[in-house]
């Protein structure tokens, strides 16, 4: 009988300890959404490039002198020709007059001399004279006339001279620098002004052997201030060698009418490689799952993940190619918190 009755106890306790449980209906997850369009990108391979001026020159006068007058300042805009500076003529202007007088003097000396070679001539063919007075004639006039030749020389060497006293533009351009100032001593191994082009104007950048860049092949730039892709310009040179890092140095022209690139400043430059069909998503639509790039289409309150291949970033967006069709739906916002078997709520 007290059997009986801890049997039913213990029944009826187990019949109280035991409680329905509701089954818990699964969330759903806020998602924003963004429909897909198929459309045509151009692919680029992106290096960093600086710029260089086709012709940077640090001149040096070609005589010695001191600085008697400066024509131009750091930041002027030169012209082929134009006078940078002059130093004083005085010496050089002294010694030009110096041979010009011995010039004269010499030129005088050789008609004189001329005149009596005639004289001694007409004699010694009348045999009123020897053959040796004759040639000693001929042979002073010989030496009267290399001295005007040698006085000529001088002349124009001397006119070189004091035309050097003036420091020209070997071309047109900018004043980039400056070294001297007036009253300054200068020699032939002094350094004046450095002179530079700015338009056009070089970008130089290099690529992997397995990138192909030949001359006329067109480049956009992304400088930083300057915005993006405002200039191209256009591959004037690929080097036959590739350096110790396997790359190959490129450079192309770039039209610079307004001189806002200077040289040394910094760009991306980006090299089309070839156009192809994308869909166009914003970069936080494309998560990891395992190893593979995903996107999560989304079907009524089911999401399925499709692999991708990302071909290119710009702006916070990213193109990319993979199982998906005109009009598609992927999830944006908390695409992040997504499996297979999540249920989304599109707000």
């Amino acid at each position: 009988m007290a059997q009986w009755v801890l049997l039913l106890v213990l029944l009826m306790f187990a019949g109280c300890s035991k409680k329905e449980t509701p089954q818990t209906k699964q969330k759903e997850i806020p998602i924003s959404v963004y429909r897909v369009t198929p459309q045509k990108v151009e692919v680029f391979y992106t290096a960093n490039g600086y710029f260089e001026s086709p012709k940077d020159v640090t001149l040096r006068p070609e005589v010695s002198g001191r600085v008697l007058a400066l024509f131009a300042d750091e930041g002027f805009s030169v012209r082929a020709g134009q006078p940078l500076l002059k130093i004083d003529p005085t010496d050089y202007e002294n010694t030009l007059r110096q041979i010009q007088a011995n010039l004269m003097q010499a030129k005088a000396n050789y008609e004189n001399q001329k005149a009596i070679y005639e004289r001694r001539k007409f004699l010694y063919e009348q045999n009123l004279i020897s053959r040796e007075d004759f040639e000693n004639a001929g042979t002073q006039l010989k030496v009267y006339q290399d001295q005007v030749s040698a006085l000529q020389a001088q002349l124009k060497n001397a006119e070189v001279q004091l035309s050097r006293t003036v420091l020209k533009a070997p071309f047109s351009g900018y004043i980039a620098q400056k070294f001297v100032n007036i009253g300054d001593y200068i020699t032939p191994q002094s350094q004046t002004f450095r002179v530079v082009v700015l338009d056009p104007i070089k970008v130089v950048f290099q690529v992997p052997q397995n990138i192909s860049a030949t001359k006329g092949s067109l480049v956009y730039l992304d400088v930083e201030g300057l915005g993006r892709y405002p200039y191209e310009g256009k591959v004037i040179f690929v080097s036959p060698s590739a350096d110790a890092n396997r790359l190959i140095t490129v450079k192309a022209i770039v039209n610079n009418p307004h001189g806002d690139l200077k040289p040394n400043m910094y760009a991306k430059v980006n090299l089309p490689l070839y156009s192809t069909t994308a869909f166009k998503i914003p970069e936080t639509a494309v998560v990891l799952v395992g190893n593979e790039k995903t996107v999560w289409k989304v079907e009524g309150t089911r999401v399925l993940p499709v692999k991708v291949d990302i071909i290119k970033q710009e702006k916070g967006y990213v193109f990319v190619r993979g199982d998906l069709k005109d009009g598609d739906e992927v999830a944006v916002e908390n695409a992040y918190l997504l499996n297979q078997t999540s249920r989304v709520k599109v707000k």
